[in-house]
């Protein structure tokens, strides 16, 4: 399993001095996704992500990211940050879009991105079933064969600014996502979008080898949460960090802070 942090927080302290933008590149990391390097899929898609995808000359190196013949997504929400860069892909190849029916009916309904998308290149649903009282639903990417991924329902703190404020929301609006490698047993965990994780997620997480969270993510039971250098993960990466009380945390915790272009090899 490979990850390829795309606009993800902050660039190396090197790279940021001879870099020609004023600031970090982005504040809401997308990770690219590869079983073998060849297939990959998107979890959430930035605003300035399809750019990179298409220009970007570091990415090269990285076979089958850039020139995929199909774009498959999985959206762990409906924030405006994860799903508006799907417009950006609208000129290319047609895009399997991996969602729950709560994202689904957001990006219908209050917020109509997939009619956009079906006029442009096309979207193949592929409905992530966790809703009502399903909490959890174990599903695959055609793209990337040996990669089992299950959804945990989470609560989250940034609803989709699409939502009237105070709309109840539903099960399935946010969740957190862990990918198990059959070749492997490698494991990772990801939780974007100031999600609330519960004791079932914290078990996923204690069990995953690479751990990606936002830096805004709480805790249901602060005092269930174990101490994070105790996790099993070597890898423990934060999507976004810019503030310097955020780094300082991040640092002391053992998490590296993600930044564009970091490549993890599970």
């Amino acid at each position: 399993m490979k990850l390829v942090i795309l606009r993800g927080g902050m660039l190396p302290a090197g790279r940021r001095a001879a870099s020609r933008d004023p600031a970090p590149t982005g504040r809401h990391g997308v990770a690219a996704l590869s079983d073998d390097a060849e297939g990959w899929a998107l979890i959430n898609v930035a605003p300035n992500v399809a750019e990179q995808l298409q220009t970007d000359p570091a990415l090269r190196c990285h076979s089958g990211l850039m020139d995929a013949d199909t774009r498959s997504i999985i959206l762990t929400d409906a924030q405006i940050d994860h799903v508006t860069g799907l417009l950006s892909l609208r000129d290319g190849a047609p895009i399997d879009l991996y969602a729950t029916p709560a994202v689904f009916e957001v990006l219908s309904q209050q917020m109509p991105v997939l009619q956009v998308l079906q006029r442009y290149c096309g979207v193949h649903w592929h409905v992530i079933p966790v809703a009502g009282e399903t909490l959890s639903a174990s599903f695959r990417v055609e793209a990337l064969p040996t990669l089992e991924f299950t959804a945990l329902s989470t609560e989250s703190q940034a609803a989709p600014c699409a939502l009237e404020p105070g709309t109840p929301t539903s099960t399935g609006l946010s969740v957190a996502i862990a990918v198990r490698d059959v070749m492997s047993d490698q494991r990772l965990f990801v939780s974007q979008g100031a999600q609330v994780l519960g004791g079932t997620e914290l078990d996923w997480l204690r069990r995953a080898d690479c751990v990606m969270l936002d830096d805004h993510t709480h805790w249901l039971d602060e005092e269930a949460q174990p101490s994070v250098p105790a996790w099993r993960a070597q890898r423990k990466v934060m999507l976004r960090g810019q503030r310097p009380e955020e780094l300082h945390r991040a640092s002391t915790d053992g998490f590296e802070v993600a930044y564009d272009g970091m490549v993890i090899d599970l």
